[in-house]
């Protein structure tokens, strides 16, 4: 006969609100421990576990294999606990874990025995410790401050599995070093844990990778004074739990599953790429954090990623994936690209527009930043659908003096929406505008806090976030910098605002650099709203003058040899009237949008600088500061009917 249930574990707790010790703990007490070291368990225990109160913690090394071994350090009094969990079958190879994170309680179960089973009057952290060589469990730990987690995982050796679950609030118990610590373990949600959220995760010691064994919960209400759902993870573990081998099965079963999308990602001889060399040069990316925005894109993140490694001056570990909902293509790419990867739950709103999910998805991603990087001067932010260019780090490396010189620009983009074949040639100009552009952009922390964070409503009301943040910038008369020639390349033909047909008309044949590096040229006359002004003043007086009697949609002209630097006019009522450059844009396959007839992007001041079939074409706005003072009398300007 047996004494224990199967699967078996004796679980002994010590606690100090256990009440006084009755004669009928001691006598199941001894009657188990006896019957341990005796033989009489004729079926051999599969956990042993002693919970012991916080003081009986620090005793080091207290654990048991198969049978009870030596002596239980006892504190104050003794309680016999032997709980079950839901339970299901699993291979020899493999643990049941089952982790439960709730409003009121939380529990740690392995092979249908509780190993923790709290309420909540112990906020905190409940932790154990698995060694997946011995099949043996360490000592339930509950800890009620980051502090003592990290303290604790430092002592904890490599390739041991730690199952965790919080019980109330862990914004207060998880401080910043302890979130960090947790994300080396694998976590991918740790860093978004608010207030009332519940979570349950299951991580490895000197793990490479993201884990696979994390789920989170959060409240419904927007105020957060609901209780969110419980957390609950209910997996088979595999007890030799090798990084490697794990990855190299994930990758085989998700390529049999996408063979055909991801091509070189799943040919035999591929491999998880190593860490990129770090050029001699000091670049950006030495200090700043990389924020790349992604949703259920897997395939477009591959191509991102594979761009961000071949790119001189990435930083692995600068670069963070803010995933909006759990879509396990996309994790599974992170993972196997070795890339930080914080996972939040999908973002709601109150209305049906995906312009508030994604504008939401991207407010809290950057919040989320700043609280793990508060010291940081600057952050890259980028999409999962922008490849860039081999010398993207190059590039902001150069255009950061500038910011910091000058208090009137608000951003620099690697983007030029503009940027045809067609209309743009030179990789070493830089232009002024007053037109946010986006896809691929520089953020500061000043900007952040003064700018983006105030105006950026948690509910867009059907509102783009780039429109949201291109009315305060106006609003504030804040410039951004952008390229002539991209150094990054949109390719996002699907997604919740793509359209096809308008990427195939605009986003299809784009220029892009090629080389690693190209020395800006003028980057001196673009601190300052002034300098600049004064040199586009300089180009229009300089330029050739457009025949205005002609079409200027009739291409043969600007195409014709023999002109360096042009000027043309378009009617305005008001300086602030686009209507007519609207047109022009249209005429001139530059890129233009329906929906914004009152804008034009790249412009400056009511000017628009662009390089046209190889001539720097200045279009300039008749009610504009420059064609007050510049424009000939007798110039009629452009009204295209």
């Amino acid at each position: 006969m047996t004494l224990l249930p199967s699967p078996h574990l004796v679980y002994l707790g010590v606690t100090r609100r256990c009440g006084p010790v009755t004669p009928i703990h001691l006598l199941v007490s001894i009657v188990i421990i006896v019957a341990c070291i005796c033989g009489f368990v004729l079926v051999k225990p599969d956990l042993i576990v002693i919970r012991v109160d916080e003081n009986a913690i620090r005793a080091k090394d207290f654990q048991l294999a198969g049978v009870f071994r030596g002596l239980v350090p006892v504190t104050d009094q003794v309680d016999v606990i032997i709980g079950h969990c839901p339970s299901i079958s699993c291979t020899a190879s493999a643990l049941h874990v089952y982790a439960e994170s709730a409003a009121e309680t939380a529990k740690i179960c392995v092979n249908g025995n509780i190993l923790f089973n709290g309420t909540k009057t112990e906020e905190g952290i409940a932790l154990i410790v698995i060694n997946t060589f011995t099949e043996t469990a360490d000592i339930p730990h509950f800890f009620h401050s980051g502090t003592e987690v990290v303290q604790f995982l430092k002592s904890v050796k490599e390739n041991r599995m730690v199952v965790l679950v919080g019980n109330g609030n862990m914004s207060e118990t998880l401080n910043l070093e302890a979130r960090f610590a947790l994300e080396k373990l694998g976590s991918s949600m740790v860093h978004v844990l608010r207030g009332m959220d519940t979570w349950a995760f299951i991580g490895l010691v000197g793990t490479t990778s993201i884990s696979l064994y994390e789920v989170m919960e959060s409240p419904t209400a927007r105020d957060g004074a609901s209780r969110a759902d419980p957390a609950i993870f209910d997996q088979c573990i595999p007890k030799k739990f090798d990084n490697a081998k794990v990855l190299g099965r994930s990758h085989l079963k998700f390529c049999l599953q996408h063979k055909e999308k991801y091509g070189e990602f799943c040919r035999p001889t591929w491999s998880p790429p190593s860490a990129p060399t770090v050029s001699p040069t000091s670049f950006l990316t030495d200090t700043f954090p990389i924020v790349l925005i992604a949703g259920d894109r897997a395939w477009y993140l591959w191509q991102v990623l594979a761009s961000l490694y071949s790119a001189p001056g990435f930083i692995l570990s600068n670069l963070i994936v803010f995933q909006d909902g759990h879509s396990p293509e996309t994790f599974e790419v992170a993972r196997q690209f070795g890339v930080r990867l914080i996972a939040y739950p999908e973002a709601n709103s109150k209305h049906s527009e995906q312009a508030d999910r994604i504008a939401m998805h991207y407010k809290r991603s950057l919040d989320t930043l700043w609280e793990m990087y508060p010291e940081q001067e600057y952050v890259i932010v980028l999409e999962d659908d922008l490849i860039v260019a081999p010398d993207f780090f190059d590039y902001f490396h150069q255009i950061v003096p500038v910011l910091r010189a000058d208090t009137s620009l608000f951003s620099a983009s690697s983007w030029n929406d503009n940027g045809f074949p067609h209309s743009s040639i030179d990789s070493t100009m830089i232009y002024r505008t007053d037109f946010f552009p986006g896809l691929g952009w520089l953020l500061s922390k000043k900007w952040w806090l003064q700018i983006v964070e105030p105006t950026w409503p948690t509910y867009c009301m059907g509102r783009h976030w780039d429109w949201n943040l291109r009315a305060a910038l106006k609003e504030r008369g804040l410039d951004t910098l952008y390229p002539d020639v991209s150094r990054s390349y949109y390719i996002g033909n699907l997604g919740a605002n793509a359209d096809p047909k308008v990427f195939w008309r605009y986003f299809q044949e784009r220029r892009m650099t090629r080389d690693q590096h190209h020395q800006l040229a003028n980057l001196d006359e673009l601190i300052g709203t002034e300098a600049y002004s004064l040199l586009l003043a300089d180009l229009i007086v300089h330029a050739t003058l457009v025949d205005h009697s002609r079409n200027p949609c009739n291409t043969d002209y600007f195409i014709s040899p023999g002109f360096k630097n042009l000027v043309l006019y378009y009617e305005q009522e008001e300086p602030g009237d686009f209507k007519q450059a609207f047109a022009l844009a249209k005429c001139f396959n530059l890129y233009w949008d329906q929906r914004e007839k009152d804008i034009v992007r790249g412009i400056f001041r009511g000017v628009l600088r662009i390089h046209y079939w190889g001539n720097q074409l200045l279009i300039v706005g008749s009610q504009s500061a420059f064609a007050r003072k510049l424009k000939p009398k007798d110039v009629k300007p452009f009204k295209i009917t």
